[in-house]
């Protein structure tokens, strides 16, 4: 097969592939000798001398033995892959080992960023749950005084009811005395 030009099927058989498949094909060759599916069992049987072939019901998959040479091979003449510097590699591993040291650093530096930032967030939770805890006995006792507050009002209230007519009576006592230091004078 020519470099850089698709062959037909019958042209990369060679001669003796299509004499095969002509037998194959035709009613002597005997019902043993002929392989299920015609032409696509000698285009297999070919691709077997150069790689493995699979198969899974209609579909066929094909890999080749030597598939470095064959890329190598199909590559143009005039742009070979150059060579790896191996001084680039060492380089490249001491620049990962870097990558790696300052990645290693930079979680580190966030894990006890996390910590700090965690301990703060226990630490507000932990006063807003006291306060919230101290509010609510406060506003308990606020109650209890208010309560309490009401009903010394409400005994004061009871106690003060007696006062109007003890006023009217004084006021009389007032009149009245008022009307003998008249009669004095």
């Amino acid at each position: 097969m020519a470099e850089g030009r698709r062959v037909p099927p019958a042209e990369a058989e060679g001669p003796g592939e299509q004499e095969r498949l002509g037998a194959e094909r035709s009613p002597a060759a005997g019902a043993g000798a002929r392989q299920p599916g015609g032409r696509r069992a000698t285009i297999a049987s070919a691709l077997e001398l150069e790689g493995s072939v699979r198969r899974e019901g209609l579909l066929t998959h094909f890999v080749a033995s030597n598939l470095q040479r064959k890329i190598q091979l199909s590559a143009p003449a005039t742009s070979p892959i150059p060579p790896v510097d191996p001084a680039a590699l060492r380089e490249l591993v001491a620049l990962a080992g870097q990558v790696a040291a300052q990645v290693d650093e930079l979680l580190r530096s966030v894990h006890c960023g996390l910590q700090a930032l965690t301990a703060l967030s226990v630490g507000c939770i932990q006063t807003y749950r006291d306060g919230v805890e101290s509010l609510g006995e406060a506003v308990d006792t606020s109650i209890r005084a208010m309560y309490t507050l009401v009903a010394r009002c409400e005994e004061l209230d009871l106690a003060m009811q007696p006062v109007p007519a003890l006023a009217r009576r004084i006021r009389d006592m007032k009149g009245t005395l008022e009307r003998l230091e008249g009669l004095c004078k």
